[in-house]
């Protein structure tokens, strides 16, 4: 096709025929070709992106990540916590609606180890409901957790004194009113004033013995054990009293935090402690009165005889409408007979003691064997010498004098009445 064009030149310049071999030159025609066009074509060779091709690898791995996404969904798995309920119903001690159990101290010396829940104990050493776990810090019973309240010394003490005190008012009572017709017909039903009085001072010397044991079995935890104190009153008390008069009022909304013993419990025991100590000096003045006004004016003695009738008649009184009703009414808590307080009192009376324990505290103070044995070798010592002489202090004091006051009697004598005549 290009030939045409370059004709018509030759036409008019036919000596420079031999000029075709310029033709030759064509080729630069072909340069022609060399256009940027041909160059346009090597841009087509850009549009081979395929390198971003490879960008579309990326692409999969977009649907990795999509897949990455379901795999927070594996966080259910948490719920695999469920494996505690694995141990068998029949095996496991826990409720479903038991909290938590907390987590104890290591084991030590006093201290057995605590078997896992999660390991499948030997059936002869599975725990049923109603056994210790982890060293008695948590007391699993039918009803819940229990917690423990209080040792075996302490409830023994609590027998002796409830065995005590009942007899007491029983054959107290009467002599102090003994013109009442309940007081004469019991006075009978007892088999008489003498054996009223008889059983009367009985159950005094069990009082005694009982106040006697207390002192022992508290120095013991004292310098044996170096417990704290815990019945001292202190400041914390009087707060706790004063927000619970404002819960109580209405002017609070929560009741307060109390520990072990609360303000109530501490002020009942020195109660007792109190009353005891005037029923036994007084009882003493009037087992003893010859022996006692060696000591002390006559005078004091009628003066013993109604501080001793009246404190029996205020100490009954407030154990039948403040104790029983505290451990009767207001709860049902009979920790002095079984040693453990249900999770709902020990929330409500005592919440401090209640976090300490599920914090993983001791539910009393342990010691080193080695110091303990050294300290009971000490204590043992010194308890036998003082518990002799006690018991010799006791006995001389009701035996080397017969003489009693007598509580008053109603005289009887016989009267001549004549009998009525009729009128004429």
């Amino acid at each position: 096709m290009d030939k045409t064009p370059i004709e018509p030149e030759n036409t008019s310049l036919p000596p420079e025929a031999p000029e075709p071999p310029t033709v030759p030159d064509v080729p630069s025609t072909p340069d022609v070709p060399l256009a940027p066009e041909a160059p346009d074509v090597p841009t087509v060779p850009a549009v081979p992106l395929a390198p971003d091709v490879p960008d579309v690898p990326t692409v999969p791995e977009v649907p990795s990540t999509a897949d990455v996404p379901d795999v927070p969904n594996v966080p259910v798995l948490p719920d695999v916590p469920a494996a505690p309920e694995i141990p068998q119903p029949g095996e496991s001690p826990l409720p479903d609606d038991s909290p938590v159990l907390p987590v104890l101290p290591e084991p030590g010396p006093d201290v057995p180890a605590a078997p896992s829940l999660t390991d499948e104990p030997p059936a002869e050493s599975a725990a049923p409901v109603g056994e210790w776990l982890a060293h008695g810090a948590v007391y699993v019973g039918s009803d819940g957790p229990e917690y423990p309240r209080f040792r075996l010394m302490a409830r023994i003490e609590h027998m002796l004194l409830l065995l005590s005190f009942t007899i007491l008012c029983l054959t107290g009572l009467p002599q102090k009113f003994p013109f009442s017709p309940l007081s004469q017909g019991l006075i009978a039903l007892l088999g008489g004033i003498e054996v009223v009085r008889t059983i009367h001072r009985w159950a005094a010397i069990v009082l005694i013995l009982g106040s006697i044991y207390h002192l022992l079995t508290s120095a013991y935890r004292l310098f044996v054990k170096h417990e704290d104190m815990r019945m001292l009153p202190d400041l914390k008390d009087g707060i706790d009293l004063r927000d619970t008069l404002a819960y109580n009022l209405g002017f609070s909304d929560q009741p307060p935090q109390m520990r072990k013993f609360n303000f109530g419990e501490k002020f009942e025991y020195w109660a007792v402690v109190w009353g005891t100590a005037v029923m036994i000096v007084t009882g003493f003045i009037l087992w003893n009165p010859l022996a006692a006004t060696q000591l002390i004016p006559g005078r004091f003695i009628p003066v013993a005889l109604e501080a001793h009738g009246w404190e029996a008649v205020l100490a009954a009184v407030s154990i039948v409408i403040w104790h029983l009703y505290n451990v009767l009414v207001k709860h049902r808590n009979l920790s002095m007979f079984t040693g453990t307080l249900s999770h709902e009192i020990m929330e409500e009376e005592h919440a401090l003691e209640l976090e300490r324990l599920e914090a993983g505290g001791a539910p009393w103070k342990v010691v080193a064997p080695d110091v303990l044995a050294r300290r009971r070798r000490i204590y043992f010592a010194v308890a036998s010498i003082v518990t002799v002489l006690a018991l010799a202090l006791v006995v001389w004091m009701f035996t080397f004098e017969d003489t009693a006051i007598i509580p008053e009697q109603q005289a009887t004598r016989d009267v001549f009445v004549p009998l009525a005549t009729p009128s004429p």
